[in-house]
């Protein structure tokens, strides 16, 4: 019988001990949001390490996630309501960014997965970033790239460019693109903007003759499509900003890593809702580190060497 009772009296005492500390996690976790419009496997990469980041969090956060929206305006209704609700949110994709840059928010806001934030309008400084946004971006200069072309092509005359219609990211690579290549390397910039495959293609299978090498642009249309552009190039090179094209063919690119941006991203929310720092404080990361990916079977088909300089950075795709 006694035993009883102290069987029954530990059991209650653990049922309240677990009530408590599921009260306390509660009452000091942070509530934030975390959206996106639209389908990107890189908005996968980054969600994926910022919750591997907020595990090893000694506070917690209590997270709501509403992904693949339709469009900006869904994502600007949301926006608003999370902003009287949330003591954070999260957007994520260049269009987010860009949404930002016209529609202001009173909570920390944090983002990712986008292109150069100041292009995008959504702050004007990296380093101390104004208002209530900071966060992370993928955004790596193209002279990394560019120089990595000239490696393997150094007598390269003439690249076309391809990027997709409308879409926030594409403006901010062309004029990169063609300010560095005129500038730093004397090189004849072509380039072909589209949101209509069949006419990429076209436009491919016309131009490859009259260039030395093609670009990639980081948007859905280009890289998914990558493997038929690729065909029809046949033997002209083609390099890429972004990862998903070199898994479909692309030659060789560097690319940033999102899990571990992801990571960074969640060390600055962490920093700014659990440790108090002021969001000027908390500058919008990069990947300072980015992967240099080489498509083996496209290295081998084009007959193609790593140039000596890039022969120890190398992570090659496809071997």
């Amino acid at each position: 019988m006694i035993v009883l009772k102290f069987v029954k009296g530990f059991i209650v005492k653990k049922v309240l001990f677990i009530i408590i500390c599921l009260f306390l996690t509660s009452m000091y976790a942070k509530d934030i949001g975390i959206a996106w419009v639209g389908k990107s496997s890189m908005q996968d990469d980054i969600l994926k390490g910022f919750l591997l980041q907020t595990k090893i969090f000694k506070n917690k956060f209590n997270i709501e996630i509403k992904k693949e929206l339709k469009t900006l305006d869904d994502l600007k209704n949301l926006t608003q309501q999370w902003d009287t609700k949330k003591d954070g949110m999260i957007l994520l994709r260049s269009s987010a960014a860009k949404m930002l840059s016209y529609t202001k928010t009173n909570i920390p806001t944090f983002i990712g997965g986008s292109n150069h934030p100041i292009a995008l309008g959504a702050v004007n400084n990296t380093l101390s970033p104004q208002g209530n946004i900071t966060g992370v971006t993928y955004y790596i200069s193209k002279k990394t790239t560019l120089k990595m072309i000239n490696l393997f092509l150094p007598n390269i005359k003439s690249i076309l460019f391809l990027g997709e219609k409308g879409h926030f990211s594409t403006p901010i690579e062309q004029e990169e693109t063609q300010r560095i290549l005129k500038n730093d390397y004397k090189v004849e910039y072509k380039e072909f903007i589209s949101d209509n495959l069949h006419d990429i293609l076209n436009e491919v299978k016309n131009k490859k003759d009259q260039v030395a090498a093609i670009i990639l642009g980081n948007q859905a249309l280009i890289f998914d499509n990558a493997n038929s552009i690729i065909k029809i190039a046949e033997n002209i090179p083609v390099f890429s900003y972004s990862k998903s094209a070199l898994k479909n063919g692309a030659l060789a690119g560097y690319v940033a890593d999102d899990v571990k941006l992801g990571k960074e991203l969640a060390k600055s929310v962490y920093s700014v809702l659990f440790n108090g720092k002021k969001i000027k404080e908390v500058s919008i990361k990069v990947d300072n580190n980015p992967v240099f990916y080489v498509n083996k079977r496209t290295l081998d088909n084009l007959h193609l060497e790593i140039p000596f300089r890039l022969n120890n950075k190398v992570v090659f795709i496809n071997k």
